[in-house]
């Protein structure tokens, strides 16, 4: 028997408020490259990239910043 959550059961991620959220998509973002020195470039690169766009997203207030558990965002991974 599964212990997920069910649709109409928030998860503490989803139950956080906007602004917890964007914090932890900041923090995850930021995490992402603390080892990029060891990647080959292209990915370095890919990851930057990756990264640029949740900040820049979250920073524009966009809806479509590309992380989970933020209201009206989509998934990446």
């Amino acid at each position: 028997m599964s212990s997920a959550p069910t649709p109409s059961t928030p998860s503490p991620g989803s139950a956080a408020s906007s602004g917890a959220r964007r914090q932890r998509a900041i923090y995850e973002a930021m995490a992402s490259v603390d080892d990029i020195v060891d990647l080959p470039v292209a990915e370095q690169l890919q990851r930057l990239d990756e990264v640029q766009q949740v900040l820049s997203a979250v920073l524009q207030n966009a809806s479509d910043i590309p992380q989970p558990e933020i209201p009206g965002m989509a998934h990446r991974r």
